[in-house]
């Protein structure tokens, strides 16, 4: 190798060096599709709630009055009687894990509070029971699809025969290809 050759590689290494150790700092996100659209209801435009959510009961969107968790808006359900809820299909990959989460709160009288995950024909594939939550709370479900692509996540309360009310803001759903795309970003840090 003459001096020229092992000079020009001498700076070649030192510049990929400095390139390598610039960017293993750096931590990226990775960036995959989620099979939740509008978790955090700041693309909802009136109260009346709109697709990709389904409302059943009085469920309407808290826009800017300041009942969020976090941005501007939340969804609100309030009743006096009946089942009040906020649903989503979703298409998810078979045979796989995901986590669910949502911040929900309630009024100090919710006693048959749900959040949860039904199949494609509204059946309850998995679900958790909530009372009272004073203050935003987050609700988290793991779980594995079976064998089916689409499901639906909710929350959702039976009223108690008087005035109750529960509102959920930050929903959030990891798993399938994208979590594991996540795994292997944070594994290579």
């Amino acid at each position: 190798m003459t001096s020229k050759q092992f000079a020009i590689a001498t700076v070649t290494l030192f510049i990929t060096i400095g390139i390598t150790q610039c960017l293993g700092s750096v931590k990226v996100k990775a960036s995959c599709p989620t099979p939740l659209f509008d978790g955090d209801f700041e693309e909802q435009s009136s109260q009346i709630v709109a697709s990709p959510w389904v409302a059943e009961g009085k469920t309407d969107i808290d826009r800017g009055m300041g009942n969020s968790n976090s941005g501007q808006n939340n969804v609100s359900m309030r009743n006096v009687t009946g089942w009040n809820s906020i649903s989503q299909r979703i298409k998810l990959q078979p045979n796989t894990e995901y986590e669910l989460k949502a911040y929900v709160r309630t009024s100090e009288n919710v006693t048959d509070g749900y959040f949860g995950v039904r199949d494609a024909n509204q059946n309850a594939f998995v679900e958790l029971k909530f009372g009272r939550l004073s203050q935003y709370i987050p609700l988290t479900l793991r779980f594995v699809t079976g064998n089916e692509s689409e499901y639906n996540i909710f929350t959702g309360f039976w009223a108690v025969g008087q005035d109750s009310w529960v509102q959920v803001d930050n929903y959030t759903l990891t798993g399938g290809t994208c979590k594991q795309e996540q795994q292997g970003v944070e594994k290579g840090n």
